[in-house]
């Protein structure tokens, strides 16, 4: 920590009761992790303006070598909190990661980023502001088990949930009590998500055993990626508590319904919605321009919105398949949806292909600089596509792939993304450190998955 003094009152604003015994520094990684420094209250009510807290960037997957390893967290006053899972009463305050010499934010610094589209947005003059709101899937197993050695290569999930097997399987979505055994304990994330200032709208079970959802309000977009990251966190804590364990990887089961990150998006100025219009879904032209790209640099968005090996089992997967980079309204089977909208501020697209290992800071900058671009180049979509695309574009044939296709893989995400970083890096948005970073640890990834034997090729390939 660092000791400079200029004017008196941070903690008083923050504990005007000196109530707080520890505050707790926390920040987000390039992976989306948050990551914290805990310090006692009592030794920080005497300094003058909130603390730079040191902390070693070797420790942070991405960031410095160790000859040039000092970074500082930076508290953000307006995002405290109170923990509600710590046993002492813990202040949470959400921290940018910044350079300790210079004080200015750190090129890598996914929170940043995120600002500097924003501002970015600003300074184009299309709009002032991006809404988002956030759905949420995961899934609660009673528990899991699992091990990777040179002679092993196990997982053993343990689904519990008795009650679910009532009903018919396709049935689980929508399900009530006693079927739905977890409904008063969603309930229960959601007036904890309220006591730590992020605003919930609903909750429901989702289609696979044990997989739940829930939704936030629309907010700004710093705002609502710094509510993803609560919910994450309240989400795993309080199913701990129940004695279970809870998961948003967005495959952790095969031949069952994976788990998203859906984005609702829209454009704002001087609090006029953007995207109501007579064109195509219903949408204005900015509205269309911006969808246009998103769909362009899809594949580059990947990299970003689907970050790991994982995520692709999902997109790729046996259950309901993302075979290709097109929109549509009422069809669930797009990767972006227009859904219905009762009033112009209710206008948005949905961003069904994210998922939750994506960091949220990195995905809602992508996916405004992808739209900023496509508005600058007032670039087409083309026309809603409105069949069952896992029903009529059959199996994927890859010699016969569209430049609007999502990636199949990890590589392909990562070649996506190094050949496509233009639209990203713009007005310094993205550092080219931060894309080169996100890179490597794809391609650390995807070097890892490769070495490893699956299971399924031992009963297809041990008795040769």
């Amino acid at each position: 920590m660092f000791d400079a003094e200029l004017s008196p009152g941070w903690m008083s604003q923050l504990d005007q009761e000196q109530l707080t015994d520890v505050v707790d520094f926390r920040f987000t990684d390039l992976p989306g992790r948050w990551g914290h420094v805990v310090h006692w209250a009592e030794v920080l009510r005497d300094k003058c303006e909130p603390p730079l807290v040191s902390i070693a960037s070797t420790s942070l997957m991405g960031w410095g070598a160790v000859q040039n390893s000092e970074l500082a967290l930076r508290p953000h006053l307006e995002t405290a909190f109170v923990d509600p899972f710590a046993s002492e009463r813990s202040t949470v305050l959400t921290c940018g990661i910044v350079d300790p010499r210079s004080g200015r934010p750190d090129a890598k610094d996914p929170r940043a980023t995120l600002e500097r589209a924003v501002e970015y947005l600003k300074a184009s003059g299309i709009a002032d502001t991006m809404l988002v709101g956030v759905e949420l899937e995961f899934h609660v197993f009673e528990g899991i088990r699992f091990r990777q050695s040179a002679g092993q290569s196990s997982v053993a999930v343990d689904e519990g949930d008795p009650q679910s097997h009532r009903i018919a399987y396709a049935q689980h979505h929508y399900a009530t009590a006693p079927s739905d055994w977890a409904s008063s304990f969603r309930s229960g994330l959601l007036k904890t998500l309220r006591d730590v200032g992020v605003v919930p709208l609903h909750h429901q079970h989702e289609a696979g055993l044990g997989q739940h959802e829930i939704s936030l309000r629309h907010g700004e977009a710093i705002s609502a990626a710094d509510a993803i990251q609560k919910a994450k966190y309240v989400v795993l804590n309080s199913v701990t508590r129940l004695g279970k364990t809870a998961t948003f990887m967005p495959k952790p089961m095969a031949y069952r319904p994976g788990s998203g990150l859906h984005l609702n998006v829209s454009l704002w100025r001087e609090g006029v919605p953007l995207f109501a219009g007579e064109q195509a879904a219903g949408l204005s032209e900015v509205g269309i321009w911006f969808l246009a790209g998103v769909l362009a640099h899809t594949r580059a968005l990947n990299a970003l919105l689907n970050p790991s090996t994982n995520g692709y089992k999902r997109i790729d997967g046996l259950f309901n398949p993302m075979l290709a980079a097109f929109y549509g309204t009422a069809n669930r089977s797009a990767p972006i949806r227009v859904p219905f909208a009762g009033s112009p501020s209710e206008k948005r697209l949905e961003i069904r292909y994210a998922d939750a290992t994506a960091n949220p800071y990195l995905a809602l900058a992508a996916v405004l600089m992808a739209g900023l671009d496509g508005i600058e180049r007032k670039l087409s979509p083309g026309v809603p596509y409105e069949a069952d695309a896992t029903r009529t574009m059959g199996s994927f044939d890859p010699r016969k792939r569209s430049p609007l296709s999502l990636c199949r893989t990890v590589e392909e995400a990562v070649v996506a993304l190094d050949g496509d970083r233009t639209f990203l890096t713009r007005g310094e948005v993205f550092s080219e450190a931060l894309v080169d970073a996100q890179l490597a640890e794809l391609c650390r990834q995807a070097r890892v998955s490769r070495g490893l034997p699956h299971p399924n090729e031992f009963p297809m390939f041990y008795g040769c």
